[in-house]
């Protein structure tokens, strides 16, 4: 595996130490899998120029934060692990987590619970098969661009909205929102929310993440 310290992943010095860091919080496999994800979209990225060059990069990086919060609290997610030819964003065989990230941008004609919504049964419906034969618990994780302006608060005030999406997709266990909250010295820190589909969370005793049930 390259060195991280070598390499610059983005012309954003705050992002690249962010993406550097993050890796540390990952296995060697999933590190060079990270690498290369990262590195192919700054490649794109640089193939272009509109204010949309480097959107598949920062998406990418969006999907290591949730991931790197978990993994720090004693998970073990591996980065686009693959399992019956397919490669989920992420995987932990130990707790039997499965996570997928999804990026709320700005635009479109929909509502905001709508658009999620069908984000994320496209989602359950593409992951069920393997989420049902290895009895994953399935997580998506959704990242308020904040050119949106969407708040955590008003997830909460939503939660009733997603009641049906649980129905809907079996599958699904939990949604987690998330978004840029304040600097501190120099470091971007991220607000957290999550709504679970029952209180099976309480069962990891690091769960970081504020969260409530939909029942």
């Amino acid at each position: 595996m390259s060195d991280s310290n070598e390499i610059i992943f983005s012309p954003n010095s705050a992002i690249n130490s962010s993406i550097k860091e993050l890796l540390t919080f990952f296995s060697p496999d999933s590190q060079r899998r990270m690498q290369k994800a990262i590195l192919n979209a700054k490649k794109a990225a640089e193939k272009q120029i509109d204010e949309n060059t480097d959107a598949g990069a920062r998406h990418i990086f969006r999907e290591f934060i949730p991931a790197s919060i978990l993994n720090k609290n004693g998970f073990a997610l591996e980065y686009e692990k693959p399992i019956e030819g397919k490669k989920p964003d992420w995987i932990d065989d130990t707790t039997k987590l499965m996570l997928e990230s999804y990026t709320y941008e700005r635009g479109g004609s929909s509502s905001f619970p709508d658009r999620v919504i069908s984000a994320i049964t496209d989602k359950c419906n593409k992951y069920k098969g393997i989420v049902y034969t290895n009895s994953f618990r399935f997580v998506v994780a959704v990242y308020l661009d904040i050119l949106t302006g969407m708040l955590i608060d008003e997830c909460r005030e939503e939660i009733n909205s997603f009641r049906s999406t649980f129905d809907d997709n079996n599958s699904l266990w939990a949604i987690l929102f998330f978004k840029e909250n304040k600097v501190v010295n120099g470091k971007q820190e991220y607000e957290f929310y999550c709504i679970c589909r029952d209180s099976t969370f309480n069962n990891f005793l690091n769960w970081p993440f504020e969260t409530d049930t939909i029942v």
